[in-house]
């Protein structure tokens, strides 16, 4: 299948975190799929749609604060060798070659953004933007967070600018989320296409006087409801249970 043949991308945002994926998921599935990260591929498409990497024209990657700096750094300390590797060890990188695993079928993109440095969701974009054919799979893509408002569009223009024409497009596959406020706990659950599902942890005493959780279901619907309509859904759920 084409999907296994290095044309399932797992992308990274950063390189020791693939040198340690590429190491860890030692796999056969995993091993046939391409190791790259998110710098990688949008050098690899930017260069590919302007034959520059730095040609001006809004394709090249958007480095994070500092990374300039510490990759610098990496290159002095690693003299008449190369690069010392403080950023990681860039032969983990799968080489992308057009026509063999290039264009991708699939990516799969770990945890952009998420604890990370905002600029790997701008890159996210530039990707899509230089290359649709491939569909994106994010993993812990934290977009409550770049969709909730969570970034002011005061400090992060770059990344406010691509919510609406981007990241509101997204459809949630997989999505649990726990909460715990106002003395009550749940979860916000979903598998699509299945409609959204607020969940209320019950605790209870059991039959030998330790707790006892009993999951229930309290509400199915058709749109993702807020956090505070979640956790009045728990609230009311808790109290007539009383």
């Amino acid at each position: 299948m084409q999907i296994c043949q290095g044309k399932t991308w797992l992308i990274f945002p950063d390189l020791k975190e693939c040198e340690l994926a590429k190491k860890e998921w030692a796999g056969q599935r995993y091993q046939e799929a391409t190791f790259t990260t998110i710098e990688a591929v949008t050098n690899y498409l930017g260069q590919a749609t302007s034959g520059s990497y730095n040609s001006g024209d809004g394709v090249s990657y958007d480095a994070p604060w500092g990374s300039n700096l510490m990759s610098g750094l990496s290159q002095m300390l690693g003299g008449k060798d190369g690069d010392a590797g403080l950023l990681g060890d860039k032969s983990v990188l799968d080489p992308i070659v057009a026509g063999e695993n290039s264009p991708a079928k699939l990516w799969f993109l770990i945890q952009p953004g998420n604890g990370g440095p905002v600029e790997d969701w701008v890159n996210c974009e530039k990707m899509h933007n230089m290359q649709k054919e491939s569909t994106m799979v994010m993993v812990n893509g934290a977009l409550d967070k770049v969709r909730g408002g969570f970034y002011p569009a005061v400090f992060f223009p770059k990344l406010a600018a691509t919510i609406d024409r981007f990241y509101n497009k997204f459809e949630s596959i997989f999505y649990l989320k726990p909460f715990s406020d106002k003395n009550v706990y749940g979860w916000l659950y979903r598998v699509y296409p299945e409609p959204w599902q607020v969940v209320w942890e019950n605790v209870k005493p059991g039959k030998d006087g330790s707790p006892e959780v009993e999951y229930v279901v309290v509400a199915a619907l058709d749109e993702k409801p807020s956090y505070s309509e979640t956790v009045g859904m728990l609230m009311k759920a808790s109290q007539s249970n009383k």
